[in-house]
Order: C-alpha cells, then sequence, then structure tokens
C-alpha cells in the first residue's frame, strides 16, 4: 500500500471516530455565552453588564467566533471548529517521518484524546499548536521568532499550557546568552569564487562530524539557516500577541489573568489536598483509559534515555506540565488534563522507534491495541446505554464527561432541523423560562447551557464562581467538603438586591467597600482614572485586607 493511500486511510479513520463520539459540554457553552455577546454588540463579556473574563482560552474564543459570526448556531460551531483543529493535527501527525503508524493508532484508540477532539473545549487548538511547535523546534529547527510565535499561541489558548515549551525556549535563550551558538551571516572567504573554473580542481569538503549531529548538541551550528540560540529580542517580537492580550486584558477586563484562575486560586482548598486529589486523577485515568498514561510515560522515558537534545527538552516540558496538573488536584473532567502530554510523547515515540525492527514494530503496535482494548469503552464502541455517571465518579469527584452528556448533546443524535441534540434534558428548557420570566438577577449552578439559552437579559450569579468577579475572591462554602472544579460559594447577603438595583446593598461593610473597588474595575467608564487606579491598586493586593477582614 502507498503512503498516500495509508494516509488517506487513517484520516478516514479519524473522521468516521470523530463523527461517531463527537459531543459538545456544559462548559464548552460557557464560553459561546460569551461569543453571543460579542458578535451581538454586548464586548467581551459573559453577563453584559461587567466586564469579567469567563472563558480560559483567548485564541480558541476567537476562533470560535469566527465560525459562530456565519451561523449563529453554537452547537455546529463547537463541533466544527473542533473538527478542523483536530483534523489538522491527525493528518500532520499521520504525516510525520519514523514510524507514523504508532502515532496514529494511538491516537485512535486512546479515549481521553478521542473524547477531547470534540467537547468545544479547547483541546484541539492547543493539539494542533504543539504538533506545529514539535515540527518547529525538532524537525525543521525553524528561527527563534517562529518558535518564540507559536509558544506565545500556545500561552494565548490557554496560559498553563506554555510549560510545554518553558524548558525549549529556556534552552535557546541560555544558548544565546552564553555565546554558544553564532548569530552571524555565512559569507564565502575572499578571493573564493562561486563556481570553479574549466579546469580548476575541486577541493573536498571539511570532514563532518556525524557524532555531534547524533547527540543533538550546537545543532544550529552545524548548517547555515539552522535554529539559533534565541535573544531577547527574538522573544518579545515572538511574544507579541500574548503580551498585546495581556495589555488588552489588564485594560478591559482589569486583571492579566482569566476569572477562572482567580476562583480556583481563592477557593481556601489546602494544597495538601489538592496535591492527593490529583494522584486520585492520575489513577482514574489508568483505570478508565490505560493506554494514555502508558504511552505518556513511554514516550517520557524513551526520549530522556536515547533521545536528542531537545526532544529531552519537550519530554521535560511534558513533565512540568504533568506536575503541574498534580498541583492543582487535576480536573473533574476524566483525561482531559493529558491529551496533550499524549501527543507529544506519541510524537517522541514516533521517532524514537523509526529505528526499530520490523517485530519490534509490530509488537509495539500490539501493545497499543490491546491497551486501546481496555478504555471504557473503547472508542469504536459506542455504547448509548452506557450509564452516564457511576459510584465512581461519585467517590473521585471525576467523571467520564463524554458518557454523560453524548446522550443528549453527541452528534449521533443531532438531525437537520433540530435545534440541538439535548433540547428536552431541561437545561435548555430553563434557560429558556428564565429568558422569558422577565427576572433580571438569579443564581444557578452549571451555567453554560443555562446562561446560553438565557440570553444577555439575564444576570446569572454563578454560584461555582467561574464567571462571577466578587464570589471568584471569596474562599469555598465548605472547603472541608468540595469537589474538584466546583468550589461553590456562599451568595453574601445583599449581593443579589445589588446587581437588582445598583446600589451597593451587602451587608458586610469590609465586603461592600471591596466591591465598590471591583465593581468599578468591570462595571465602571474604561478610561477613567479612578477605575485605572483602582486597577493598579487591586492586582498589587492594596483591597486585600477588606477581605481579610470580612471573613
Amino acid at each position: 500500500m502507498t503512503r498516500k493511500l495509508l494516509l488517506g486511510l487513517a484520516l478516514a479513520a479519524f473522521a468516521l471516530l470523530f463523527l461517531r463520539t463527537a459531543w459538545v459540554g456544559d462548559d464548552a457553552y460557557i464560553t459561546l455565552r460569551t461569543v453571543d455577546n460579542f458578535v451581538n454588540g454586548h464586548g467581551l463579556t459573559w453577563n453584559v453588564a461587567e466586564r469579567v473574563q469567563a472563558y480560559t482560552h483567548p485564541l480558541w474564543m476567537f476562533a470560535l467566533t469566527l465560525i459562530y459570526l456565519p451561523t449563529h448556531d453554537a452547537y455546529l460551531t463547537a463541533l466544527l471548529a473542533s473538527f478542523l483543529a483536530s483534523f489538522l493535527t491527525f493528518w500532520l501527525v499521520a504525516r510525520r517521518d519514523g514510524f507514523a503508524a504508532l502515532g496514529v493508532l494511538t491516537l485512535l484508540l486512546s479515549k481521553s484524546f478521542m473524547d477531547y477532539s470534540a467537547s468545544g473545549l479547547e483541546n484541539p487548538l492547543t493539539h494542533l499548536l504543539l504538533v506545529l511547535f514539535f515540527i518547529a523546534f525538532i524537525e525543521k529547527q525553524s528561527s527563534p521568532f517562529t518558535l518564540a510565535f507559536i509558544a506565545s499561541l500556545i500561552a494565548l489558548n490557554r496560559q498553563d499550557a506554555i510549560l510545554f515549551v518553558v524548558p525549549s525556549l529556556l534552552f535557546l535563550l541560555s544558548s544565546s546568552l552564553q555565546g554558544g551558538y553564532s548569530r552571524r551571516p555565512w559569507h564565502r572567504p575572499p578571493g573564493q569564487v562561486s563556481n570553479p573554473l574549466p579546469n580548476e580542481e575541486i577541493a573536498s569538503p571539511p570532514s563532518f562530524d556525524y557524532a555531534t549531529l547524533r547527540s543533538g548538541q550546537r545543532l544550529a551550528t552545524l548548517a547555515p539557516g539552522a535554529s539559533a540560540g534565541m535573544t531577547v529580542r527574538d522573544l518579545f517580537l515572538g511574544f507579541l500577541p500574548l503580551l498585546l492580550w495581556e495589555a488588552f486584558s489588564l485594560f478591559y477586563y482589569g486583571f492579566p489573568f482569566p476569572n477562572t484562575y482567580y476562583a480556583k486560586l481563592g477557593a481556601g482548598i489546602p494544597k495538601a489536598e489538592l496535591f492527593a486529589q490529583g494522584w486520585v486523577y492520575f489513577l482514574d485515568s489508568l483505570q478508565r483509559d490505560p493506554l494514555t498514561l502508558t504511552v505518556i510515560a513511554a514516550g517520557i522515558l524513551f526520549a530522556l534515555w536515547r533521545g536528542q537534545t531537545r526532544e529531552r527538552l519537550l519530554a521535560l516540558g511534558s513533565l512540568l506540565y504533568l506536575a503541574y496538573v498534580l498541583s492543582i488536584g487535576g480536573d473533574f473532567m476524566s483525561g482531559r488534563f493529558l491529551t496533550a502530554s499524549l501527543l507529544i510523547s506519541a510524537l517522541l515515540l514516533v521517532r524514537s522507534t523509526r529505528e526499530w525492527n520490523p517485530k519490534v514494530k509490530a509488537a509495539a503496535i500490539a501493545v497499543v491495541a490491546v491497551l486501546g482494548l481496555f478504555a471504557t469503552p473503547p472508542n469504536f464502541i459506542l455504547d448509548l446505554n452506557q450509564p452516564r455517571y457511576t459510584e465512581h465518579d461519585l467517590l473521585t469527584g471525576i467523571n467520564d464527561e463524554r458518557a454523560f452528556y453524548y446522550p443528549i448533546s453527541g452528534m449521533m443524535n443531532y438531525r437537520p432541523g433540530k435545534q440541538i441534540p439535548f433540547s428536552n434534558e431541561g437545561w435548555v428548557e430553563h434557560g429558556y423560562a428564565l429568558r422569558e420570566s422577565g427576572k433580571a438577577v438569579v443564581d444557578e449552578k452549571n451555567v453554560g447551557f443555562i446562561g446560553y439559552f438565557a440570553g444577555p437579559a439575564v444576570h446569572i450569579v454563578d454560584r461555582y464562581a467561574l464567571a462571577d468577579p466578587l464570589l471568584a475572591r471569596l474562599p469555598a462554602s465548605s472547603p472541608e467538603k468540595w469537589r474538584i472544579g466546583h468550589f461553590e460559594r456562599d451568595v453574601p447577603a445583599g449581593y443579589v438586591q445589588t446587581l437588582r438595583t445598583g446600589v451597593n446593598q451587602i451587608q458586610n461593610p469590609n465586603l461592600a467597600k471591596y466591591y465598590d473597588a471591583l465593581a468599578l474595575i468591570t462595571r465602571g467608564p474604561l478610561f477613567s482614572r479612578a477605575r485605572l487606579a483602582a486597577i493598579w491598586k487591586m492586582n498589587t493586593g492594596q483591597f486585600n485586607y477588606l477581605l481579610e477582614s470580612s471573613q
């Protein structure tokens, strides 16, 4: 079979699996409410009365906006954006030199990877950008500016994903600062002509040190045009997209990080408990989807053991990200924070196994296939009767999100003319009921579907604080009893009345003063000097004493 035919079959298999497993979750609709407000002239807001960044992925949000503009269909927008990014990612992996079949089969059989190739979350775009960085950094050894630019897009898509490329960027920066790489252009020696005369003897080329190439050291000096060390100027220019966004975010929203960051930072959960929950997250993945963690470990170990310098750097970046996931307690979505590490490991294995003999390659394929069969359920089995949650989910606080949402938002349930597959679930009806109720302010949990269908006229106080600026800065209601990703807050007395009337009626005097400053930032005139001063004071902790004394 030709390489093109194999590539076509692999892409067809991916497209078929995507269509069979595609779904959209509640969290995606949190971003889509902002997209809808933006497209309809309400700015980058979640509740139109205040400027709050309720999404963690600016670049993904803009990608969704581009598709939502002509379609105004949130469901198809989420799935189309996911498919385009995921298909390009899979195509790039399948075209890599080396043992590409191993990478292709790994991605097709990884439950986590296929689950979050859809969902409406930012994973597909993170995957695509990481593949591009892998190609630019390891295969093409692109210019430092190109590498910095891709890295900035990775961070712009999701800030914590920058951890994957931090070791690589530091390596290039340190190489430049230490003078280990020559940045000077190559010039022909004086007197040497470009072409020899007819009778002129052609000199033999200098000997080439292949050991240096195999070791992966000082690659940038091997040939003109190869990737050189990165200067601070390269880093600055490449990171302009992220820097410009951060400047905009600080000015428009008043804060450099998304509201979700403050919601999780201010929950008051002990670090030791989060760390323990992080281990539960990894064990949960091993139980539901043993292929994913096995390949992650194999890719990192092979790269550290036999890889070249740049491959080891990406493996270290993946380790750094996994340590971060462990420290924050993982997530309530099983496997979601492991898909990017899986992709990196799959790419590393494609390179490190290319010289294996056919028998060893066949054994590796067999291991991947067997591990893929142990997923619950395997990707090629569409079980519509699978329970939406289990006793295990209740004990760990971690869900198989696709199993939970697929019966109501799965692509296989979509029919032309039907607005959305899940229109009879209750969330949509509740959202529409809020839209028609005339209520100006309500408090809710699980605000994705409800918030989107309630429309911009309804101000929703998010009890989980992901979209509420005040609740995000208050501790969780029960720090001793919590579920990862769901840190519920008590609504302060007088807060809802404050939002309804526009007059501060919060009963706690210190919290009322704090809210005055916060409201000035999120609701006041953008160019107000008082607002700009409040932004400075808020971000430098000068109002923190009001929070501390109110608790």
